[in-house]
């Protein structure tokens, strides 16, 4: 696979391994039975084997007939996959084998594997046997690790937030309390000024002060941009009260109409070029895109199920855009008499008695009872799938970005760019 067609399906990818981990986080054993293999890039598969090897010799001594059986299935199920790999995989492999209990009487297990194509590089082997999957490695793997600091300077208020993945966080707000005009009498301006100056100086330490603390031990901080009204922003920089370290990720001042932490988002949206490897500045950038489009009624965006649906079937569609926060199935239905398919998109919540109803219903072309529910799919993983297959893009966008929120409540969660008009 091309490196363009990988880039092309990591949305898609994370958002079928973040499934995948909510479903094994449901799974529990009776006892250790439930065995985690984390194998880095550089493990030679027969070290991996030999030691599944040795567990299989330690695990006859499980004193339990029932443990015993289903830990040694565990591990035959690992050692039987593991055959049918030439190398690993330049990620890595990530591996979940289990006895899963049925119900809740011990004796109806039925063993479960799973096989996990890791979003980053496994770093460590890590062999773990318990009564739940081990998921807390392959779950910080899909965390957004890059972060920016965000520090807005007003004489006033001032306040200092991040942005990383794609959250927005606004950390610290600060205000000064320095009088803006001269009130008092009996002093002499210049005295005054003097006073307002030595104000903003201890203003700005107690702000590095925090600064300091909070951005010395964020781990991946890339830069730190810095805004904010008026000369107060570059008063703050010649202070020199920042740490050296972080004085050096120092990427651009800039100026903002307001300080504060109203301030933060002005900041991100004036600095957003230089900043294009997070998410957050990613999906804005998608869906400005798209109501560009939209907005100039060029024909080349869509939106809403049915037609983007359409237009996936067409090949039309040019990068799909779809909220991870849709909680509807596309299910398919076929009728093993005549052949007759259809597909219907249900929501999450009203499946399990849809379910039911398509059980009583007849096919619409031959009016056969063999007309039922034979797959789904949530409806990202199965419009995804339809966007891979015509060399789609594929974008999953959070609600964490007020495009992202428009994108949901107004748009129905599915919108596309196309590469060429077609009709409805």
């Amino acid at each position: 696979m091309s490196q363009q067609s990988e880039e092309k399906g990591v949305d898609l990818k994370r958002y079928r391994t973040k499934k995948l981990i909510e479903d094994l986080k449901d799974k529990k054993g009776f006892h250790t039975e439930l065995v985690s293999l984390y194998i880095p890039p550089d493990k030679k598969l027969s070290d991996v084997t030999n030691y599944l090897k040795n567990e299989v010799s330690e695990s006859q001594n499980i004193k339990s007939k029932l443990t015993r059986k289903n830990v040694l299935d565990s591990i035959s199920s690992l050692l039987g996959q593991l055959r049918t790999f030439k190398e690993i995989p330049k990620n890595g492999l990530i591996m979940f084998s289990g006895a899963i209990p049925q119900n809740d009487t011990p004796g109806t297990e039925k063993n479960e594997l799973y096989i996990v194509e890791p979003p980053n590089v496994v770093n460590t082997f890590r062999y773990h046997c318990d009564s739940k999957f081990l998921l807390w490695p392959l779950e910080d793997m899909l965390q957004e690790k890059a972060t920016y600091g965000l520090i807005v300077i007003g004489r006033q208020e001032s306040a200092v937030g991040y942005v990383k993945g794609n959250r927005v966080e606004v950390v610290r707000e600060f205000t000064s309390g320095i009088h803006s005009k001269h009130r008092a009498g009996g002093q002499s301006q210049r005295r005054f000024e003097r006073l307002i100056e030595e104000g903003e100086k201890r203003f700005y330490r107690r702000i590095s002060d925090e600064i300091n603390k909070i951005f010395l031990d964020m781990e991946e901080l890339r830069g730190i941009f810095i805004g904010g009204p008026g000369p107060s922003k570059e008063k703050f920089v010649r202070d020199e009260s920042l740490d050296y370290r972080l004085q050096e990720k120092i990427m651009d001042v800039v100026d903002l109409g307001y300080g504060g932490s109203e301030g933060i988002r002005a900041l991100l949206e004036r600095v957003k070029d230089n900043i294009e490897d997070i998410k957050y500045i990613h999906e804005k950038k998608v869906m400005q895109k798209f109501m560009s489009e939209i907005t100039s009624d060029s024909g080349l965006a869509t939106y809403g199920i049915k037609e983007v649906e359409k237009g996936l079937n067409y090949g039309a569609v040019d990068m799909l855009i779809i909220s991870e926060e849709l909680d509807k199935y596309r299910a398919k239905l076929e009728c093993s008499n005549c052949g007759y398919t259809e597909h219907r998109i249900i929501k999450e919540e009203e499946f399990e008695d849809t379910e039911t109803i398509i059980q009583d219903e007849v096919c619409p072309k031959c009016s056969s009872n063999t007309f039922g529910l034979v797959d789904h799919k949530s409806l990202v993983e199965a419009f995804g799938e339809m966007a891979e297959s015509t060399g789609a893009d594929i974008e999953i966008i959070s609600k964490e970005t007020e495009e992202g929120e428009t994108l949901y409540s107004t748009f129905g969660g599915v919108v596309a760019l196309l590469r060429y008009k077609f009709s409805y």
